[in-house]
């Protein structure tokens, strides 16, 4: 299956190859590749095996009510600021929790001041549903009607600034495309380097251990791909 998402500011198109013969997880990795024009520096990756303990905590954050979520995303909301502070929590556990920093350089994702998820009345809606709803993992949280990007970057956000789990912001992206598309858009398809780094693939699986059959598979959409200009 592949999924193409548009970013409609920057005209540039990231397309999620996933093939569901090899996925054992489908909230860890996935992806077989993911394709983009564009490699970003940093973004909020939540199905990298890295933002384990993050997905773990922003689940149980549905599972602890309403108010107890509320509680730790207001804290982030009214100590928030582009000036470097400590926030003290005299009735954590323990006795005494401290936080450092919270300016816009450590939350390029999802930066504290520019997202006030305090005064968002969907997304309060949205929360208030999932904690009275407590999906039975993490999964059947993304599967929950209503639960956009927001909310992972709320949940996220209260699971790396409250309690210390870091999620991954490294670009899962490695490839981008380097022929053009049949529009010209970013530029023409350049045939001749197009035929050779098809004719390259096709020597790469003649020369593999893949069965006959997979061979053939393979063989047949290269050579779709080869007419397809």
């Amino acid at each position: 299956m592949v999924q193409q998402g548009m970013n409609t500011e920057n005209q540039t198109a990231r397309r999620y190859h996933w093939f569901s013969e090899n996925a054992k997880d489908l909230v860890q990795e996935p992806h077989t590749g993911i394709a983009a024009e564009v490699v970003q520096h940093k973004v909020l990756n939540m199905t990298a095996k890295e933002s384990g303990k993050n997905k773990d905590i922003s689940f149980e954050l549905t599972q602890n009510g309403y108010t107890s979520l509320m509680k730790d995303i207001q804290i982030i909301r009214k100590h928030s600021s582009e000036l470097s502070r400590m926030i003290t929590l005299r009735d954590a556990p323990g006795g005494q929790l401290t936080l450092l920093e919270l300016a816009d350089t450590e939350f390029h994702s999802h930066p504290v001041e520019m997202e006030d998820f305090g005064k968002s009345k969907y997304l309060e809606k949205i929360l208030s549903k999932i904690t009275f709803e407590k999906p039975k993992n993490y999964e059947a949280l993304l599967a929950t009607e209503g639960v956009g990007p927001k909310t992972i970057r709320a949940l996220s956000l209260v699971g790396e600034v409250i309690y210390g789990a870091k999620p991954s912001y490294e670009d899962p992206a490695r490839y981008s495309f380097a022929h053009g598309g049949k529009d010209a858009t970013p530029y023409p398809v350049d045939r001749e380097t197009y035929d050779k780094t098809i004719e390259t693939m096709k020597r790469v699986v003649a020369k593999s251990r893949l069965d006959a059959s997979d061979k053939k598979k393979a063989e047949e959409r290269l050579l779709k791909h080869q007419l397809a200009f």
